[in-house]
């Protein structure tokens, strides 16, 4: 019996590494690619009319798997850190957002999957060359917004809110915006608007270039914009509900953190811009090692 699966074996490797010439041309080309990227993140929504701004632009870094199975095309899976933030101050000239007063920053864990459409054409093998690819996929990202409460006892607040001088002990504290309802999320009053959600998806639609330092070695630039199903990174959308509601519900600090201008809002006047999903952006710069395979042999056979 062993002596039958000396002979066969061979003759079945031999058929396994004779495929067409399509197979034999992925098998050749493929490779695999492990890395990190380094960069920033910044977001664009309610609180920051522009696509970049450099006040609120943060550290970013990840890891970065891509697989190249053919010329053209690389698939690839990362997981990214970073942070993004807004606030009317950054733009005084304007009195609506100056007189809104709003701020807040939010980490942001994003896991992402897609595809890079390579405009040239990418081999393993070659030293140098530079690559110009377009970027597109699917993530999930997971955010927090966040606020810091300033305690002002000659404010409207202290004024309108009953427990508004309890607060004084926690004058400067970072204050998780999505649990206090500040838009009167699952109130009583509001009970049918609903709390978002902390995880959401993304479409992220981008750019970037390779540049083949060696035949392991690849350097990359690239920015992606996320598309977001979200109009709550900033906890920022809807309209200004009554202080008592937040009060009675979630306390002072939900009052508090819902309308920060110097003057009371009416209750139904905009907030927000409930039209427009937020979005965040990602950028910087790749280095990745491609992992080395040694050629397609059949095993020895004694």
């Amino acid at each position: 019996m062993l002596s039958v699966i000396k002979k066969v074996l061979p003759v079945v490797c031999l058929i396994a590494l004779m495929p067409d010439s399509q197979a034999q041309g992925w098998k050749r080309e493929s490779s695999l690619e492990f890395g990190l990227m380094f960069g920033g993140s910044n977001y664009k929504g309610d609180l920051v009319p522009k696509f970049f701004e450099s006040r609120g632009t943060h550290a970013n870094g990840g890891i970065l798997i891509r697989y190249n199975p053919v010329q053209r095309f690389s698939f690839r899976l990362g997981v990214n850190y970073g942070s993004i933030s807004g606030d009317d101050n950054w733009y005084g000239e304007d009195e609506v957002r100056a007189a809104r007063n709003l701020h807040f920053k939010s980490d942001i864990w994003d896991i992402h999957a897609g595809f890079d459409i390579n405009l040239n054409t990418f081999r393993y093998k070659q030293e140098r060359g530079i690559i110009p690819h377009l970027i597109l996929g699917i993530a999930v990202f997971k955010f927090n917004p966040m606020a810091q409460f300033t305690y002002d006892p000659s404010s409207w607040q202290a004024t309108a809110l009953q427990s508004y001088d309890n607060l004084q002990s926690r004058d400067g504290d970072w204050v998780e915006l999505q649990p206090i309802g500040t838009e009167g999320q699952e109130t009583t009053e509001y009970n049918d608007l609903k709390r978002y959600s902390l995880t959401s998806f993304a479409i992220p639609v981008g750019a970037g270039f390779k540049f083949k330092l060696s035949r392991q070695w690849t350097f990359g630039i690239e920015y992606t914009t996320r598309i977001t199903f979200t109009d709550y990174l900033d906890d920022v959308s809807g309209k200004y509900v009554e202080p008592v509601f937040l009060e009675s519900q979630y306390g002072p600090i939900s009052a508090a953190m819902s309308d920060r201008s110097k003057t009371q809002n009416l209750a139904g006047t905009q907030r927000g811009d409930d039209s427009k999903r937020d979005l965040y952006s990602i950028f910087g710069v790749t280095l990745t090692y491609r992992i080395m395979r040694s050629g397609d042999r059949c095993p020895a056979f004694l």
